[in-house]
């Protein structure tokens, strides 16, 4: 989380935590795998359809030159693409899983025909991002003390001089594939109601187009990319070989 004003980031602004997208397809992983279900990439069967009956039976393909990083990889796009799926929605009021025990399920297919029920999860791991806590009971406790996603955006911007935070308040913009939960907006509102100061205006923003909204880190890449000036801040292999990374922070602050 960070905020940019007329441009430029603002490194003061900046603040990190373990809790986003990646974090929450492993949450996923975890609430699949705790059904004792097999997760099988993509590559690792192949469909056999038997000539007579017509039935389509799953067979193992000899994988042994495949790396562990590889099918980690294959393993969390599974996952992912669940948690695309099945969580479509977060809860308009914080969501407790003791009083929501019996949310009906919603049925997931994998890659080799398995079908699997999903339910409190898919109000339970969008809902990390606003009580991180709760990832305790998806075994999943490292980051339960982190910050919720309102107090991220009020330390955020309580980081920058006191004369911008006016108008970052009132330009909070929500973006990347996590925002694509439904009503993450207008939860996000209710809860900054709490953290703002009374005197402050806020207006959180998203991108009506969900295509731009969950991709804009790389739509604003390519436009940085484009543009004439952008061969200026290339950082030359002889550059950082003499400077280290950080040289790019002087070349295009």
């Amino acid at each position: 989380m960070s905020a940019v004003h007329d441009g430029f980031l603002l490194k003061k602004s900046i603040v990190k935590s373990p809790i986003a997208g990646q974090y929450l397809t492993k949450c996923m992983q975890q609430a699949i795998e705790h059904k004792k279900v097999k997760l099988r990439p993509r590559y690792s069967f192949k469909r056999v359809e038997n000539e007579k009956t017509g039935a389509v039976t799953v067979k193992d393909v000899n994988c042994a030159n495949v790396t562990d990083s590889f099918k980690a990889y294959h393993v969390a796009a599974i996952c992912e693409d669940a948690k695309h799926t099945v969580c479509r929605q977060l809860s308009d009021t914080p969501f407790s899983p003791e009083d929501n025990a019996n949310i009906p399920n919603v049925t997931y297919e994998l890659p080799d025909g398995q079908e699997i029920s999903i339910g409190t999860p898919r109000f339970t791991i969008p809902e990390i991002l606003f009580k991180p806590s709760l990832a305790k009971d998806l075994k999943m406790g490292a980051h339960e003390d982190s910050l919720a996603l309102p107090q991220i955006v009020v330390d955020s911007i309580n980081k920058c001089d006191i004369d911008v935070r006016r108008e970052l308040f009132n330009s909070i913009l929500l973006t990347g594939g996590s925002s694509m939960f439904g009503s993450i907006q207008k939860r996000l509102e209710e809860d900054l109601q709490q953290l703002v100061p009374s005197m402050m205006k806020f207006k959180v923003t998203a991108q009506a187009n969900t295509v731009e909204r969950r991709y804009s880190a790389w739509i604003g890449g390519s436009i940085l990319s484009s543009l004439g000036t952008f061969q200026q801040m290339w950082l030359s292999k002889a550059e950082y070989k003499e400077y280290g990374a950080g040289f790019i922070h002087k070349k295009a602050p």
